[in-house]
């Protein structure tokens, strides 16, 4: 699956009736996980700045950076509630978010696993629907903009039941990297294995029946077949956050699901906003290093590992199969301290408490719960240990970073070894081990791992791996950034005559 579309050097096309600017409605829903809302936020920023009115369906944890932008929020509790009806909390007295469908797999008697996630999307989609499709009724967008991944799975189901026009953002390096991303978390079960056990759950198979015959909808009995096919994306535009040369390989299989709905995959490369004023201590902290001439090694692991993800997150091991991500992350975080030597270190810890444990912080080191991290790059960073997260991952390349990728789960992996056959950086696998005993020893051998490959890309040989980072930066910038993903969703528009009939009566309350 290629892009043929050329960087646009233009600025965004603006819809006109006649000669006069006609200002369009956007409807924008994507998760609340930073991976995957960060990327839609420079595109919200550019069509505000533009006239626009934008609209976001979101949690409300990530209202401060979608208001900073310009752009209304809706919580997606408020508007799903036949979904969030005594859903949506970790407990009865907390306001912290969960995600609804942790809720229904529990209530199905299921344990928590990427195959019970499969089995349970169609359950929750059945009371997603109602509320995504009366939003859609009374805001009357003339363009949706959608993650095409699972918890904004409602959004272009919707759009395509009632007409109107979507795009999405994949966040992920191109149509065939959702095989290894999620459905990694399957192994050794492979996604074909996964179908008919999908299938023989019946609450899902009854449930893909009502959805298809009330709304006349055509969804398949099993979830990603072939080879990661995400079945949202039904024929629309999807940008997506790479350069085509940095996307990952693309089955048969999934080129032909994909060219037989008419999806069309433009290689947008990253979605960053604009350089500004930033007073994050962090940032601060590393342009007076730069200024004194010293070494930069920033690290984070990631928004997932350290989180409460209950299949990826802090606490899981993989049913034993591995270190914790507490104890990945603390080995990843003592190894950099461990290398470092007189530069200075950056640690994004994410939000646990007590998130170090037993790990000693050094005098050069800053630890902070998070970090503006293309801010940060942007500043000038020597060595980005990172999980290896798509985002973060093309952030560094984009600023020709030299990586250690320490990488967690699924397409992390995935650039893992991207970067060690670009020659940017290095990786670190997480460990396996036979029996939860290992663990112990195997984070101790983790962290040494860890700390000689930080070494490494600080020497003062290493170069070479800024040199290739380099030569990325300025593929994925040729993609066209911003100013094309912009020029695409304006085009949705046009190509359904300019503004959709709606948009000259649409109210702008919702």
């Amino acid at each position: 699956v290629t892009s043929r579309a050329q960087k646009s050097q233009a600025s965004p096309p603006r819809i006109q009736v006649g000669s006069i600017f006609m200002p369009m409605r956007f409807v924008v829903n994507c998760s609340e996980h930073v991976g995957h809302l960060n990327p839609t936020l420079p595109v919200v920023k550019a069509l505000v700045e533009a006239g626009h009115e934008v609209h976001f369906v979101c949690l409300e944890i990530a209202r401060q950076k979608i208001e900073d932008v310009g752009a209304v929020l809706h919580n997606t509790m408020d508007i799903q509630s036949e979904l969030y009806a005594g859903r949506g909390l970790q407990d009865s007295h907390s306001q912290i978010p969960k995600l609804a469908l942790f809720s229904i797999i529990e209530e199905q008697g299921l344990e928590m696993s990427f195959l019970s996630i499969l089995k349970c999307l169609n359950v929750s989609l059945e009371m997603e629907l109602p509320g995504t499709l009366r939003f859609l009724q009374k805001l009357k967008p003339d363009v949706l903009i959608y993650d095409p991944i699972f918890i904004s799975r409602a959004a272009p189901l919707a759009a395509k039941i009632l007409g109107i026009p979507a795009v999405g953002v994949l966040t992920l390096a191109g149509p065939g990297a959702m095989c290894n991303h999620g459905p990694a978390l399957l192994r050794p079960m492979s996604l074909d294995d996964s179908g008919p056990l999908v299938q023989s759950f019946v609450p899902h198979m009854e449930a893909t029946q009502r959805i298809n015959e009330k709304y006349g909808l055509a969804l398949k009995p099993t979830q990603l077949l072939p080879d990661g096919y995400l079945d949202t994306c039904l024929g629309n535009t999807v940008l997506v956050t790479t350069s085509e040369e940095l996307q990952d390989p693309v089955t048969e299989a999934t080129c032909k699901a994909y060219e037989e709905d008419g999806t069309r995959f433009a290689f947008v490369g990253p979605l960053l906003l604009p350089s500004a004023p930033c007073t994050d201590p962090a940032v601060l902290r590393v342009r007076e290093a730069r200024a004194a001439g010293r070494c930069v090694v920033a690290v984070s692991m990631g928004t997932v590992i350290t989180g409460g993800d209950k299949v990826a997150g802090w606490d899981a091991d993989f049913d034993g199969q591995s270190i914790s991500g507490r104890d990945l992350c603390r080995a990843v975080w003592a190894g950099t301290f461990d290398a470092s030597g007189e530069a200075l270190v950056v640690a994004a810890l994410g939000w646990q408490p007590d998130a170090l444990g037993n790990v000693q912080v050094p005098s050069n080191a800053l630890c902070v719960n998070s970090f503006a991290q293309v801010e940060l790059l942007r500043s000038g960073v020597d060595v980005f240990v990172t999980h290896g997260g798509q985002n973060s991952f093309t952030e560094a390349l984009s600023f020709a970073t030299p990586v250690v990728v320490c990488p967690g789960f699924g397409d992390q992996e995935v650039n893992a070894a991207k970067a060690v056959s670009l020659g940017v950086g290095l990786k670190v696998d997480r460990p396996k081990i036979a029996s939860p005993n290992e663990a112990s020893q195997a984070a101790a051998m983790y962290r040494l791992d860890v700390c000689h490959a930080v070494k490494r890309l600080l020497d003062v040989s290493a170069s070479a791996f800024r040199n290739a980072a380099k030569v990325q930066a300025e593929g994925l910038d040729r993609a066209g950034g911003v100013p094309r993903a912009v020029s695409l969703v304006l085009k949705a528009a046009a190509d359904q005559g300019g503004l959709h009939p709606w948009s000259m009566t649409a109210s702008a309350g919702a």
